[in-house]
């Protein structure tokens, strides 16, 4: 399967300043909830890709996963929260460099904080403002920016022999 062979894919030419490039959203189908998000951002000059959630082999992330500047996930089709996180963490595990932003009806609120690192970058609250989707964004970049400087932060090693300083002059 190819990333752009699904009835949803719109390609779009210059982005709006503040707009990803190529936005990958994964959804149920094309009567995904995501539906109107992704025509706001088509509007706006992204090139969005639809990838349907049953069709998802493992190799897509190998092969694909790192020719988007953001991924939207409809977290409503995926399941339960358990589902939401797997699906996250499985994201983040195969393409570290994808900011992530989890979309679903079932949530209380937004969450712009970096809470949910582990397993993606912004959570919202179906349906979205165009105002809060475009925030939302720039806020997902930051934080997943943010997530990789702390993960690749924890994994730096002192060097091991460093040289003594030199002793003190003679008085």
């Amino acid at each position: 399967m190819t990333p752009d062979d699904t009835p949803l894919s719109v390609e779009s030419a210059a982005p709006r300043q503040g707009t990803p490039a190529h936005v990958v959203a994964f959804c149920a189908d094309a009567g995904s909830a995501l539906s109107p998000i992704l025509s706001t951002l088509a509007a706006q000059g992204a090139r969005i890709t639809t990838v349907a959630l049953r069709h998802l082999p493992l190799e897509w992330f190998d092969n694909y996963a790192t020719s988007y500047d953001i991924a939207l996930v409809d977290a409503d089709a995926l399941g339960d929260k358990v589902d939401m996180i797997d699906f996250g963490m499985r994201l983040r595990r195969f393409a570290p460099e994808l900011p992530v932003i989890m979309l679903s009806a079932r949530i209380a609120a937004n969450d712009t904080t970096t809470e949910r690192m582990a397993f993606c970058d912004v959570t919202l609250r179906l349906p979205v403002a165009e105002v809060t989707l475009f925030e939302s964004l720039s806020i997902a970049l930051e934080n997943h920016a943010y997530w990789r400087d702390s993960r690749f932060e924890s994994r730096l090693l002192a060097p091991r022999n460093r040289p003594r300083p030199p002793p003190p002059p003679a008085a």
